[in-house]
């Protein structure tokens, strides 16, 4: 895990190197493949970057995304620029004041679910999100060493969700969890990682923070975690709520597995211990 944040370090650096801009800092929590920049202007913002420049075009659309909900009055950055070197796709975007939540409250947990909402507008897109969905987390399936007891859960999860009435023009962040949030006390100032956002169902969102709440509830109080799985409840039929679990948990054991091979299936073991009871509930939970 060390190497890989130095190699994004030393790539984010060597992508501000190539756009003329100077690094000021990385910054505090090393936040994955960013660095706070100057440009020759003087004017300060965050450069991102990730090796892989086929992902331009996503990370434009979620530009796109971010755009649309700024311009509603949404905490997010206003991102500046999208482009592409040979080696890395990157963003420059405003910096938002305030801290990476650390412990998700009651307080915190409030004011995200009231903005994971605020998605549950037109995108200006329309994708087949479940089929989308569904093709990507039977890949990992097929792809990723796991206990066959545990592909065998995410599978039914996944043969569900298949039958599942999905949205598919509202705004997902796709990775809406505590910590790409900021606060100043007891208020949440901003949400940030909006690379990958793109039309589908907003509810993901909701389901993403319940997930990081289910699965690192060091990282939660527990009446936040309350609140954030009683909004799942009260917006997402059991079929979708599972689905979207699934497809999460098999996209996180992915990810690791790709950086520990050795620890995809612990990792997905411990996952599932924490989810089944939103993975095997009937279609009235």
């Amino acid at each position: 895990m060390a190497d890989a944040d130095e190699h994004a370090q030393q790539q984010v650096e060597h992508v501000a190197a190539t756009l003329g801009l100077s690094v000021v800092r990385r910054f505090a929590l090393g936040v994955f493949g960013a660095v706070l920049i100057t440009t020759p202007d003087g004017d300060e913002l965050v450069l991102k970057t990730r090796p892989d420049p086929t992902l331009e075009p996503v990370w434009r659309t979620g530009a796109e995304m971010a755009a649309r909900l700024h311009a509603q009055g949404y905490p997010n950055p206003r991102i500046v620029r999208v482009g592409s070197t040979d080696t890395a796709v990157w963003s420059l975007q405003e910096r938002l004041a305030g801290d990476v939540l650390r412990r998700l409250t009651p307080a915190h947990a409030g004011q995200l679910i009231a903005l994971a909402r605020r998605h549950d507008v037109d995108s200006g897109r329309t994708r087949p999100w479940r089929d989308d969905a569904v093709a990507a987390a039977r890949r990992w399936l097929d792809t990723t060493a796991i206990d066959p007891a545990d592909a065998r859960v995410l599978a039914a999860a996944l043969q569900r969700g298949e039958r599942a009435d999905i949205l598919g023009s509202t705004i997902v962040h796709g990775d809406f969890h505590h910590a790409n949030a900021l606060v100043d006390g007891d208020e949440v100032v901003g949400v940030f990682d909006w690379d990958i956002a793109g039309p589908g169902d907003w509810r993901f969102d909701l389901v993403m923070l319940a997930f990081g709440c289910l699965v690192r509830p060091r990282a939660c109080e527990p009446e936040a975690a309350a609140l954030v799985t009683a909004a799942v409840r009260s917006e997402c039929p059991g079929d979708v709520a599972a689905l979207m679990m699934a497809v999460q948990v098999l996209r996180a054991t992915s990810m690791i597995a790709a950086r520990r091979p050795g620890d995809g299936a612990t990792a997905c073991g411990h996952m599932l211990t924490a989810l089944r009871p939103w993975l095997c509930a009937s279609d009235e939970t």
